[in-house]
Parts: structure tokens; C-alpha cells; sequence
């Protein structure tokens, strides 16, 4: 009898101890960029001096980004109200501008047709042919919501915002999120 118990107990305490931690990663990380999009889950670690992740190298500088994402290489010049440069080979030229206490931003980037709009209230970005449509949980810092190009059965999206992220001008933020979803 007693055989018997001491696996199961073992088994029973790998099970808690497991499910803890998974908890526990649960947890945003507040120096990043926490993505979930469809079934992934993935974190951009973002300093003054960087945005980096799995597939994601971002150096930042005043007025410019450069560095490899999963659509190719970029260089991205910031200036008041644009976003230039390129992706992939591609030309970027996004306009931005504030509508209220909304950042707004329309044009190409990597080729492609974009906008954003993000609110304390709201994130809206159309990219890659797939719009998300997300609505603050906690003002200006994590949305969560759907994407239209997914099926009924898959999870719902979630974008969580550090503080890094919030001080950032409004060209880079537009220019990570493009990036980054």
C-alpha cells in the first residue's frame, strides 16, 4: 500500500508545483512587451537602448530604429509625425498624428497597407491583412480583444504595455506595434 501512495503523492506534488509555475508565468513581465496572438504567447524585452526577443533585435536611438524582425531587416527613421525607411526591402512611410489623446497612423509599411489607432480606451491596428480590435482592461497599458483574420475557436488577443513602451514618442510606438504584430 504504501508503494502505491508514494508515487501518487509524488505525482500529486509535480502537479502543484508545475501548475505554480505556470501561474506564476502568467504574470506579464514589466519590463516588456507581453504578446498573445492566436496559441503563441511571446515577450519583447524593452530598455532605452533596445527592443529584443525570439526573432525580434531592435537597436533604438533618437529619431531612428534598425535591427531584424520576422518580415526581414529594417531601418526606420523617426521624425515628427512620420515613420520612413524600409522593411525587408520594402519602403515605410506611415504618417502619425494625435486625435485627442489618440496616436493615429495610416500608410505603407513593408509594402503593405496600415493604420493604428491607440487610446487609453481602445487598440486598433490593421496589418498584415488582419485587423485587431482591442479594448483597455487597464487604461493605456493592457488590451485584449479579437483579430479578425481568426477562427471562432482560437483564443482571444492580448497586448500588455510597459512603461518603457508608454514614455516612448508616438512614431515609435506606431513603428514596435507594426513590428511586433
Amino acid at each position: 500500500m504504501k508503494r502505491v501512495l508514494m508515487p501518487l503523492r509524488r505525482s500529486v506534488l509535480v502537479m502543484g508545483v508545475l501548475l505554480g509555475a505556470g501561474a506564476a508565468v502568467a504574470e506579464p513581465k514589466q519590463d516588456a512587451i507581453n504578446l498573445k496572438i492566436a496559441f503563441q504567447s511571446f515577450n519583447l524585452e524593452m530598455t532605452p537602448q533596445s527592443v529584443t526577443g525570439a526573432d525580434f533585435q531592435m537597436a533604438r536611438s533618437p529619431g531612428m530604429l534598425k535591427g531584424r524582425a520576422l518580415r526581414g531587416d529594417f531601418t526606420l527613421t523617426l521624425k515628427d509625425g512620420l515613420v520612413e525607411g524600409a522593411l525587408g526591402g520594402a519602403p515605410v512611410n506611415v504618417k502619425v498624428t494625435r486625435e485627442g489623446d489618440a496616436i493615429v497612423a495610416k500608410g505603407g509599411f513593408g509594402g503593405r497597407p496600415v493604420n493604428l489607432k491607440l487610446s487609453p480606451s481602445e487598440l486598433t491596428v490593421y496589418v498584415r491583412d488582419c485587423t485587431y480590435r482591442l479594448k483597455a482592461e487597464d487604461s493605456n497599458r493592457f488590451y485584449t480583444g479579437r483579430r479578425s483574420c481568426d477562427r471562432a475557436m482560437t483564443p482571444g488577443s492580448e497586448v500588455w504595455l510597459p512603461d518603457e513602451f508608454l514614455a516612448a514618442s508616438p512614431e515609435e510606438k506606431v513603428a514596435i506595434l507594426f513590428l511586433a504584430l
